[in-house]
């Protein structure tokens, strides 16, 4: 048994950040047989299919250099083409600012709901409450009832009433009126949303920044699962039976799955652990047959009747992930607790919807369609979940062990606030972050 000044646990991006931000002192151990977490890609039959759709979106200077350096210029920028797909009808995205196209019946129900709470609402609406009320006092009741509230009950299985809004920060774009009626009238190409913009590697798919990352950094182990924190020795077993002491942790791990390992635990931290909830994906990647390049990024799908919340075409964002003549899709279906679903019939259910909707015209030319199950898709903002990560980190960094990344804070991060995540906590570890590490976001 030998001690390392800091041991990480998972080498997806924020452990590889955490890594490679330290520059030494640290080992970096993996369980699977390979590193990337989420941000893995798949080469089957010539197609190359990321865990879920993985965009980059830089509202940071520091990230986009360090994605290029990383990527050694295969990173393309893109201008979203992303579409809402509703009573037969494709509208541009986001819904709130594109009513062109959608029954007149719809329209007004759309422009007068926002007119209405405009009026009656001078000052925006009040984040604190929960994420259905936001939405009704900031878009009014139509766009409430044609979009916001049917598309997130799909993608959160659970009613937006029982969400707070500490997620929202920026991922919900809020367009001024005027906007909003000229989206109504004509076909608004303006953009709108924080992922307007985004890079994606020209070959080889998400992956790539992964490899870019393991290339600077050192000490990775694979096939290391742990099976045991006990955080009052400050010792990891592993399930090869070898044991390693630290001075500091990172992990990046689930935080249902960290406290699997744990030993030893107040109640209330027991507690804490056992309140936190989240939602799973079932991702379908397709492979079909076409001389036709898909133009459209990705669509959202909000009525209930459509199994799928949203689509999206990876060779829209580089052709070099499917082989020629060949589009590839995948198709994300959200699922929890509160609801579940039998994952063959999701596969026919999708498969149908697909050729219902026109992605698909005939089943025929599909050569190949790879599920993926994804346990933990999206924390759940619900009333416990901020009062429960605060007594979970709190207790866990008494001993040095910090919890990061999407699944380790707990938290809707996109790639950058991983990456930004993985670099805070290694300054703290090497004493030049002036602040406590805590579960902030970086905007």
């Amino acid at each position: 048994m030998n001690r390392e000044e800091t041991i990480i646990l998972g080498a997806g991006l924020a452990g590889l950040s955490a890594a490679y931000h330290l520059k030494s002192g640290y080992a970096l151990f993996e369980k699977n047989s390979e590193i990337g977490g989420m941000a893995r890609s798949i080469h089957k039959d010539g197609y190359i299919f990321d865990y879920d759709g993985h965009l980059l979106h830089f509202r940071n200077k520091y990230t986009f250099n360090l994605a290029s350096e990383l990527l050694n210029g295969n990173l393309a920028p893109h201008k979203r083409n992303s579409w809402v797909y509703s009573k037969g009808i494709f509208t541009r995205y986001p819904f709130q600012a594109n009513f062109y196209g959608l029954p007149n019946s719809v329209v007004k129900d759309c422009l007068m709901g926002l007119i209405k709470t405009r009026l009656l609402n001078i000052s925006p609406a009040n984040s604190n409450g929960n994420f259905e009320n936001w939405i009704i006092k900031t878009f009014g009741e139509g766009i409430a009832n044609h979009f916001m509230l049917p598309y997130n009950r799909k993608f959160w299985t659970i009613e937006p009433k029982e969400l707070t809004c500490e997620w929202l920060d920026g991922f919900v774009p809020i367009p001024d009126l005027e906007d909003t009626v000229t989206g109504a009238i004509s076909d608004n190409t303006k953009p709108y949303g924080y992922n307007s913009r985004f890079w994606y590697p020209v070959k080889g798919g998400i992956s790539e920044l992964v490899k870019g990352f393991s290339e600077k950094v050192r000490s990775i182990h694979v096939n290391k699962k742990a099976v045991t924190i006990d955080q009052h020795r400050k010792e990891v077993v592993f399930e090869d039976a070898t044991i390693k002491k630290f001075k500091n942790m990172v992990t990046t791990m689930p935080l249902p799955e960290l406290s699997n390992l744990l030993v030893d635990m107040p109640l209330d931290v027991r507690r804490a652990f056992s309140m936190l909830r989240w939602t799973s994906i079932f991702v379908l990647n397709i492979g079909i047959k076409s001389d036709n390049l898909a133009e459209k990024h990705w669509v959202y799908y909000p009525e209930e009747n459509v199994i799928f919340y949203r689509i999206g075409f990876p060779t829209s964002f580089s052709t070099d992930v499917a082989p020629s003549n060949r589009i590839s899709i995948y198709a994300e279906i959200a699922y929890s607790n509160t609801k579940k679903i039998d994952k063959n019939e999701a596969v026919s259910k999708a498969m149908s919807d697909l050729e219902r909707c026109g992605i698909i015209s005939d089943k025929s030319s599909v050569e190949i369609c790879l599920p993926m199950d994804i346990k933990y898709g999206y924390a759940l903002y619900d009333s416990n979940r901020k009062h429960a990560v605060g007594v979970i980190k709190d207790y866990l960094e008494k001993f040095g062990i910090y919890t990061i990344g999407r699944y380790g804070s707990w938290r809707y991060m996109s790639m950058e606030d991983v990456i930004l995540e993985g670099k805070k906590i290694a300054e703290q570890i090497k004493g030049q972050g002036r602040e406590r590490f805590k579960t902030v976001p970086y905007r």
